[in-house]
């Protein structure tokens, strides 16, 4: 992966100091801002290497850790990038709306460095685990005969035999093109919501725990917060599930996890 790059978004310029002095110890590049307009300045005056993560407080002085959530995941560029969250607020709510948006950890101030370092290292393990689990899921969706899309009669190349489809009912999971489909409507989703759902209809029938999920989708190699698989799951039924309150895609194994709905 060569040498993690790593954006701060702080606007505690103490706390920031202190993130970023025990990160590049750590060996990892780090850049700090005080503000997401003086982030995305840096991101758009050149061409940067691919940033592997972005750690972002959640109360900032011009747009907050969410807002620019949003915007790193409607971004091409950054949309596969993992995002820590970092707020003074504690509540369950709070951490929802973070994950909802598309975060992948969440952490409380104030919080002991080891466990941030911790943290960090986990997730940068799981950006390498993504990059290579990546070609292993083409190659099992290309195994997958009932999931294939037949070649387009105007097609020619082999790229198009990477044209491939997950298919359940009216939703349609179209891994070349990176979109979701239900009764022909493109929906919405967050990066995590697509890897969540394109594991789960990849491993159809198959029961996994919620750690299980942690670790194959999130790649969280401890005991993580599970309640984060809850918040995905319930927003994944939302968009899929013809009635999200008795969902049949997505189901409940109860006191284990979630399974994905066998072919009939």
């Amino acid at each position: 992966m060569g040498r993690p790059q790593i954006i701060i978004v702080e606007d505690e310029e103490s706390i920031a100091e202190l993130l970023e002095f025990n990160l590049q110890n750590e060996g990892y590049a780090c850049n700090s801002f005080t503000s997401g307009e003086d982030m995305f300045r840096f991101l758009e005056e050149k061409d940067h290497p691919s940033i592997n993560l972005f750690i972002l407080d959640l109360m900032l002085p011009d747009m907050d850790g969410l807002d620019i959530c949003e915007h790193l995941r409607a971004s091409s560029q950054y949309q596969n990038s993992l995002i820590m969250m970092l707020t003074a607020r504690g509540t369950e709510q709070d951490k929802v709306r973070g994950l909802e948006t598309g975060a992948d950890d969440y952490m409380t101030k104030p919080f002991g460095i080891r466990e941030f370092l911790a943290r960090v290292r986990a997730l940068l393990r799981r950006y390498v685990r993504m990059s290579q689990q990546s070609a292993e899921e083409a190659a099992e969706i290309s195994d997958s005969a009932p999931y294939t899309l037949p070649t387009p009669n105007n097609a020619s190349g082999p790229e198009d035999d990477l044209r491939k489809q997950l298919r359940a009912g009216d939703v349609v999971l179209d891994d070349a093109k990176h979109v979701v489909n239900k009764a022909g409507q493109e929906l919405e989703m967050t990066h995590r919501e697509y890897e969540l759902l394109k594991f789960l209809m990849l491993h159809r029938g198959i029961a996994y725990s919620r750690d299980d999920l942690l670790n194959y989708v999130w790649g969280y190699d401890y005991s993580g917060e599970t309640r984060t698989v809850d918040v995905h799951i319930r927003q994944l039924r939302r968009k899929i599930e013809d009635d999200s309150s008795h969902p049949e895609l997505i189901q409940t194994v109860r006191g284990f996890g979630y399974r994905f709905k066998e072919d009939d």
